[in-house]
């Protein structure tokens, strides 16, 4: 049994502990003393806040009885106190969880990085987050494998800082199930100085699917940075957008900071801007939608509207584009930035994207548009590829780029459309 080295006042509000120390074999002490003219009774034990007394077993009897049994413990004996620590969440049947507050969702990333990969997780409630987040799924050996659902809700206040290899609300979600949809992350503060990170709102890096998903705030990277995802390995990110300011010094994104192995983008949007500082020797990309898009990948109905800038000292080669900075053996299809400003300290700059470029296939473009971005040139630097109908928009009428990019839309499941009022395209379902 633990001994009671120091008695603590020990208090609980409907069954649940606020106040106390450790958890285990428990002295407990009858106090009474008068307060404003009541005499009041108390009990002093170590007990742990945050756990739920249930029951409460004398030794001398061996009886086991429950709080509303009315137990009057007695001075100097020894009891066994059953406490159930309230974490927060429910586990509604066994790998499935619902979670409705700050605590629960913290306890839920414990849960998944101590090695429970493949739970699915539900909110019922908008969560405000407060000091430092460890993101979901830690590392690559900590892949999330399971389904996060967050029901349209919102987290706010995600803060994420330090050097964290990958930052995010998820650090890395794996290509065997894992899902993260309907989630609101507002006011986001992500950012990570580790060398070769990856920093996102959602996540650091993926290669599973993100759905329905937006983002608000700040993302910043060492490296790799999006405004959803910092990296999208295969999977699929779709119907998702961010407002974020994102910045970073190699492959930096509106929505994500590089796709790579034959990842898709579908009806994606980013209005933030995005900011990049030329490294020392290596190449940056950076784009309104994607930094770089890499071998297969392919962009589908996704735009841009912030500005996309950078500046830099270094030796390292700059790409930057309104849709993509790089487009390397991908796809963009009826893909457009429209305001903004887009310029690079190097002259492969483009209006759409700064490099189309051979690597493992022909890249292609089709049907994708730029307006008044500071640009006079779709891409930057054409070294290799297909291009079909890359066109710029002076005059601020965007109703022909919208037809022709329907036409290429066609039967993909996405339509443009001008809504009364608007300056630009928004999409539609089919």
């Amino acid at each position: 049994s633990l001994q009671l080295y120091t008695y603590t006042q020990c208090t609980y509000e409907k069954g649940t502990v606020v106040q106390g120390s450790q958890e285990g074999w428990i002295e407990m002490k009858k106090c009474e003393y008068t307060e404003n003219g009541n005499a009041i009774t108390c009990w002093e034990a170590n007990v742990v806040p945050d756990y739920e007394i249930t029951k409460l077993m004398a030794n001398d009897d061996g009886k086991e009885r429950t709080l509303s049994s009315g137990i009057t413990p007695l001075a100097g004996k020894f009891y066994n106190i059953t406490l159930n620590k309230d974490l927060g969440y429910t586990e509604v049947s066994e790998g499935n969880y619902t979670v409705d507050n700050e605590k629960g969702l913290k306890n839920l990333a414990k849960l998944v990085n101590n090695g429970a990969i493949d739970i699915n997780i539900t909110l019922t409630a908008d969560i405000t987050l407060t000091g430092e987040w460890t993101p979901i799924g830690i590392d690559d050996k900590h892949q999330y494998i399971g389904t996060f659902d967050g029901g349209n809700h919102t987290i706010s206040g995600l803060t994420v800082t330090g050097s964290d290899e990958y930052a995010g609300l998820f650090g890395y979600i794996g290509k065997d199930g894992g899902t993260v949809k309907n989630v609101v992350l507002e006011n986001v503060q992500i950012t990570s100085d580790y060398q070769y990170g990856y920093v996102g709102g959602v996540a650091g890096y993926s290669r599973g699917n993100i759905e329905n998903c937006s983002v608000s705030g700040s993302v910043s990277s060492r490296c790799t940075a999006g405004g959803v995802v910092g990296q999208q390995f295969g999977g699929s990110i779709t119907l998702c957008g961010s407002s974020a300011t994102v910045k970073g010094t190699g492959e930096v994104g509106g929505v994500a900071g590089k796709t790579d192995n034959s990842a898709t983008l579908t009806a994606c949007y980013a209005t933030g801007n995005v900011t990049f500082e030329r490294a020392s020797t290596i190449n940056t990309f950076a784009g309104g939608v994607v930094g770089s898009n890499g071998t297969g990948s392919i962009l589908t109905a996704c735009y841009a509207t912030g500005n996309v800038t950078g500046t830099g000292t270094g030796t390292g080669s700059c790409y930057v584009g309104g849709v993509t900075g790089d487009n390397a053996s991908g796809t963009l299809t009826a893909c457009y930035h429209a305001t903004g400003t887009v310029s690079g300290p190097d002259g492969a700059t483009g209006g759409v994207t700064g490099r189309n470029y051979t690597s493992l296939g022909a890249p292609v473009i089709t049907a994708c548009y730029w307006g008044d971005n500071g640009q006079e040139q779709g891409i930057g630097y054409n070294q290799a590829g297909t291009i079909g109908g890359t066109e710029q928009v002076t005059d601020g009428n965007w109703q022909n780029a919208a037809n022709a990019m329907n036409a290429a839309l066609s039967g993909k499941g996405w339509q443009y459309e001008l809504k009364d009022g608007s300056s630009r395209p928004t999409l539609k379902k089919e």
